[in-house]
């Protein structure tokens, strides 16, 4: 019983999300939703302030600040789904249209995230990190964050991604 309330209040709060709008990076989502080895989630901004999510560490200043709308996660695993981990990420980066940007690292040492940006200098709507893995069987994860806010650390904001991806 609980689970069907869950899974019903998780279905009127993506019709919700589906009648406000979609991004053109949705598209990732939509295309890999009920394929085999994917699995999804979204956080609305109901559910966000709702639960207090601090993507700083213990004293460290706030990595984001801003209005967060939407928080998407996908997760690929290349032992149950068609594609292997580096396909998988190729096809999904490959949807974003070109007016995303990947961030790109002064000092690359850290080769497991892709960050692609929506917005200018450090102002954005869009972010999105693409954890990768070293071995190409491993799991791969996509966590999209969606508002109008800052990124004053984008390295913090990859790590704390890749802690999502952890759980």
């Amino acid at each position: 019983m609980k689970t069907i309330r869950i899974t019903l209040l998780l279905i009127a709060l993506l019709g919700v999300q589906l009648v406000k709008g979609q991004s053109k990076s949705d598209k990732i989502y939509d295309v890999f939703s009920g394929k085999e080895g994917v699995t999804n989630f979204t956080f609305s901004k109901n559910m966000i302030d709702a639960i207090d999510i601090d993507l700083g560490d213990d004293d460290d200043e706030t990595r984001v600040t801003g209005d967060l709308n939407k928080i998407r996660f996908l997760s690929y695993n290349p032992k149950k789904g068609n594609l292997s981990g580096t396909e998988f990420i190729k096809k999904a980066t490959a949807m974003l249209p070109s007016a995303y940007k990947k961030y790109e690292e002064e000092d690359n040492h850290d080769n497991d995230a892709e960050i692609w940006l929506l917005g200018k200098n450090r102002k954005f709507t869009e972010c999105h990190v693409f954890v990768t893995n070293e071995q190409d069987e491993q799991m791969r994860f996509i966590v999209s964050f969606y508002g109008d806010f800052n990124v004053n650390d984008i390295k913090g904001l990859k790590k704390k991604s890749k802690g999502f991806s952890d759980q």
